[in-house]
């Protein structure tokens, strides 16, 4: 198990969660799997104090580029990035809201820094009101025989297939995106799915499974709850469900405006006031 220890002695809370965002998501925003855990601690002192085994201590303001992870992530002592190269560094005392990175993207000294802002901003805007048409994560959610209702997020074709092939008192499909949500519950009240489909900001076109098309008539002929939940807010679902939450508490644009400590406290939050449930995460991590 690794951990990021992040030196920070400034105020500069926007900074401070883009500096956790980029532990998880290198420069292209695609996930780095460097990391288990991150902690924010004052000084050095204190970091030196707690780093163990093969963590990783940094700056606030520093993101590891891939060239950094490719050459440490195997490394099996304590690594102090003040005495490495591969770290792209930011003015700490600059904040990472909107305007600044605009100004940033402008002013910036070299081309790795302008790409890194870039995908940064031009993530944090794709994602508002996201559709998923192709799943990103492993296919099959996983079923557990004493679970008596069912809540699935709106995304993709996961939640639907695993709808067809298991048993529940109730089915919810569920998501904070209302674009996603309402899309979902047009298809499926639809007998068969369109050939050809245009769907504004999507991450991908549209071409659903051939398996989806083989059970969709199974699909339309249930009966289905559609409902704008935000497992952010702390929901209390019905003893004995299923919740498929996939990746919402590490979720890179949730990382990017919420940060890392606050999204492990919604996440225990939401196990504890849940505890009669299982919640199935990303790669069929459970709580419950």
């Amino acid at each position: 198990m690794r951990t990021a220890i992040i030196v920070d002695d400034t105020k500069n809370s926007s900074l401070l969660r883009f500096t956790q965002t980029k532990l998880f998501f290198n420069e292209h925003n695609r996930m780095t799997h460097m990391f288990d855990h991150c902690e924010t601690v004052p000084t050095y002192e204190e970091a030196m104090r707690i780093a163990k085994g093969n963590d990783i201590v940094l700056e606030v303001g520093e993101v590891l580029s891939q060239e950094f992870i490719d050459e440490h992530r195997d490394i099996t002592e304590i690594v102090y990035t003040r005495d490495q190269n591969g770290v792209i560094k930011f003015d700490k005392q600059v904040p990472m809201d909107r305007k600044s990175i605009m100004t940033q993207i402008l002013e910036a000294e070299n081309d790795q820094k302008k790409i890194l802002l870039s995908k940064i901003l031009l993530m944090h805007q794709s994602s508002q009101n996201r559709i998923y048409l192709k799943q990103t994560e492993q296919p099959n959610i996983p079923y557990h025989e004493e679970c008596k209702h069912f809540y699935g997020l709106a995304s993709g074709w996961k939640s639907m297939m695993h709808c067809v092939k298991h048993d529940y008192e109730t089915y919810t499909i569920y998501d904070n995106c209302e674009p996603q949500l309402e899309l979902a519950e047009a298809l499926q009240s639809q007998m068969s799915l369109p050939e050809k489909l245009e769907v504004e900001n999507a991450n991908a076109l549209w071409n659903p499974p051939q398996e989806v098309k083989d059970n969709w008539h199974i699909w339309h002929s249930m009966n289905v709850k559609f409902e704008k939940i935000n497992l952010l807010d702390n929901p209390i679902f019905p003893k004995h469900s299923l919740v498929w939450i996939s990746s919402v508490f590490n979720w890179e644009p949730h990382l990017y405006e919420h940060g890392y400590d606050k999204l492990k406290y919604l996440e225990k939050q939401l196990a504890e006031n849940n505890s009669e449930c299982i919640l199935i995460k990303q790669e069929g991590i459970k709580h419950g």
